[in-house]
């Protein structure tokens, strides 16, 4: 797929503040701020069968590219414009990658600039990014997080935020993963833990990741790591979780809790890229989710609504397709909750320019979101950008 197709996947974000308090055995502890979002899930949660692998992900993969937009992300814990930014200069692939950049003085956040998804509930998921460290990036003693799967606990019952159970970093120029679980139904600080060195951080190159983890808190969870297509780290039937009522999910970013205790002199700024991202349930593999992986097969140029009387008009065209499917017209009222309101047949294989129209002849009154879900024949999907009408 031409990287300019942002699929708006995972519309999710809980917007929680993270802290950790220290723990035996791990300087870096991880701790979200309690916040009325975090209550109602944890609600939530109680509804659902504690480590059943209930699959109700309508997305089997989320795609994010950063090509034209950052996408609306269930958690999104930043606090200044220059946070989380897009660019175009540096970039895996396509027209751009995401920008994070935290810098010391960043203090009404906790020192962190994070996107996460929403609480998880498959047992088992495949994921794929790519990171980039430009030179500035300095060697640091005290370890910082730059991506890691959270864990909401059941704050129902009594537990309260704790670190990560699982969150790759960087420490002393060096990758680094750290896991912790704990079989307890209500976990506090009495947690296992361990750190593996996964290798250096070679700076102004792209470093692509493909994890797939089953979670389990007893010895049925897996780990598998490939970096740059080579598999360095299988870690089978193992502990990688706790006990909670939901499964942990995904965060990119920088979190420097140093600096909020301590900090080595000189290092006041952070700043590294992301791109290709790819989060896929257990029907995915390391094929689907790779940042190397291949395209999906159609090119969107251009995508526009307009009223047009008492009707919305779609308007979208493509430059090539190969095994295109269909386009599924989507609608919302909140940009958040979609209903199919029509399908339109894709040409299939072309390199030329191909235009598409739709009328949706019944808008909602008010605002009116529309975005549309290209599926590829075997049923591989992505999302457009969305537009919005007002009625």
């Amino acid at each position: 797929m031409n990287p300019r197709i942002l699929p708006a996947l995972s519309r999710h974000i809980l917007t929680c503040s993270v802290f950790f308090s220290l723990v035996s055995g791990c300087k870096n502890p991880d701790v979200i701020d309690q916040n009325q979002k975090a209550l109602d899930a944890s609600a939530t949660a109680e509804s659902i069968a504690r480590n059943s692998g209930t699959l109700i992900d309508e997305e089997p993969i989320r795609r994010y590219h950063f090509d034209d937009e950052i996408g609306n992300w269930y958690e999104n814990s930043t606090c200044c414009p220059w946070s989380i930014t897009l660019n175009n200069s540096i970039k895996r692939a396509g027209a751009g990658s995401l920008k994070v950049e935290l810098k010391r003085e960043d203090t009404p956040n906790d020192h962190r600039a994070e996107l996460g998804c929403s609480p998880n509930m498959n047992k088992e998921g495949w994921y794929g990014f790519s990171l980039y460290f430009p030179s500035s990036f300095a060697k640091e003693s005290i370890e910082e997080s730059i991506v890691q799967w959270n864990s909401l606990p059941d704050l129902k019952e009594g537990e309260s935020w704790r670190s990560a159970p699982l969150f790759l970093g960087v420490l002393n120029d060096r990758y680094v993963l750290e896991i912790r679980s704990d079989a307890s139904r209500i976990t506090t600080h009495n947690f296992s833990f361990s750190r593996l060195d996964l290798g250096p951080v070679e700076k102004e190159t792209w470093h692509d990741w493909v994890f797939h983890i089953k979670w389990a808190y007893d010895n049925t969870g897996v780990i598998e790591v490939w970096k740059n297509g080579h598999l360095v780290l299988s870690r089978l039937n193992q502990p990688n979780s706790y006990n909670d009522a939901l499964f942990p999910y995904f965060k990119v970013g920088i979190y420097k809790w140093d600096w909020t205790t301590k900090a080595t002199a000189g290092i006041d700024s952070r700043t590294m890229f992301v791109d290709e991202i790819s989060i896929g349930n257990h029907t995915a593999d390391f094929n689907k989710v790779s940042p190397q992986a291949a395209p999906l097969p159609v090119t969107l140029v251009s995508f526009a609504v307009a009223k047009l009387g008492l009707v919305s008009q779609l308007k979208w065209s493509t430059t090539q397709e190969v095994n295109a499917d269909r386009f599924v017209i989507q609608r919302s009222t909140n940009a958040k909750n979609w209903q199919n309101v029509g399908e339109k047949v894709a040409n299939g294989v072309s390199k030329n320019l191909i235009n598409y129209t739709f009328t949706d002849q019944k808008p909602v009154k008010g605002t009116s979101y529309y975005r549309l879900k290209i599926i590829d024949k075997d049923q591989t999907y992505a999302y457009s950008s969305i537009k919005s009408l007002k009625f």
